[in-house]
């Protein structure tokens, strides 16, 4: 019974649904409002799993859509230089793949939308004249990734807790996670490029409180100094709209009721593989549990 205690408590909780297909997609190229940066990369409105849609204007040039603001997976036209029209699409998930094919766009205003959910990804084009914009030219995280030496996981990307919008591009983030003396930032993706963090390098964090944050990358990688006498379990809120790290020793929102309150489904290794039924008796390691209402990441140790 220790080890379950233990996994609840340390609590590396993401408050999640799971989905069949991704929940976002980005359009990405020259043709779109933002060109071919990723950070910028126009975000589509997700209308249903796999169902994604964008109005807006586009310029003469290249573009493809994107699973998450990174270059693969990608979606393209089955040859390099097609028209933007209305067709299955091809995925390339790998960098060593050949067909990283591109849409030839004319100047104009479309309405695009995508479906992943047959048997093949398939696009449909139309004139999007008279119709309002749709999708998002910039956008929030779809999920931030507590990470440092304060946490359990400590620098290890694979053992980082997946922290997903309350809402769709809401840009606030919640969880609860144990906290000892060492360093804390928030990922963007479970990579080392953009993060929230400390507006001051190394500022302390020594007690529960608001805190001001923002964007940082390599350039500038500042992060918050946390500074216990002993461990503690916050309750977090990360507020990307309002830039502000919120730590409370009490549970503001019923979290903790989640916990408890739901009966679990089953539990799945990482590669989406059920394992058992309950957590009990696992050897140590990450784990997706899932519940009837929400899905949780959790590390048994």
């Amino acid at each position: 019974m220790k080890k379950i205690f233990s996994l609840f408590v340390i609590a590396l909780v993401s408050v999640t649904t799971m989905m069949a297909h991704p929940g976002r997609l980005y359009l990405i190229g020259d043709a779109t409002p933002n060109g071919w940066d990723l950070n910028a990369a126009a975000l589509m409105l997700t209308v249903d799993d796999g169902v994604y849609e964008w109005v807006g204007d586009l310029a003469a040039g290249e573009l493809k859509f994107l699973e998450n603001p990174n270059w693969m997976p990608s979606y393209g036209p089955a040859t390099n230089g097609d028209a933007l029209a209305s067709g299955t699409m091809v995925k390339r998930e790998q960098e060593l793949q050949e067909n990283d094919n591109k849409y030839v766009v004319a100047a104009g205003r479309y309405s695009l939308r995508i479906d992943l959910t047959g048997e093949n990804p398939q696009l449909t084009v139309e004139d999007g004249t008279g119709m309002e914009d749709k999708g998002f030219s910039s956008h929030y995280p779809a999920a931030i990734y507590p990470i440092g030496s304060s946490t359990v996981g400590g620098w290890d990307l694979a053992l980082a807790a997946e922290w997903s919008e309350t809402a769709f591009n809401s840009g606030i983030y919640q969880g609860e996670i144990a906290l000892h003396s060492g360093e804390l930032k928030f990922l963007h993706q479970r990579n080392w490029g953009k993060a929230y963090g400390a507006t001051v390098a190394d500022t302390p964090v020594t007690d529960e409180g608001e805190f001001a944050i923002m964007i940082t990358d390599d350039g500038n990688d500042n992060k918050f100094a946390v500074s216990l006498a002993e461990e503690a379990t916050y309750y977090v809120t990360v507020n990307a709209v309002t830039n502000q790290l919120i730590l409370s020793l009490n549970d503001p929102s019923g979290m903790e009721s989640i916990m408890s309150e739901n009966a679990i489904e089953g539990v799945y290794d990482l590669q989406g593989r059920m394992v058992a039924l309950s957590p009990e008796g696992l050897p140590a390691g990450l784990y997706i549990l899932k519940g009837i209402h929400q899905t949780y990441k959790i590390i048994i140790k």
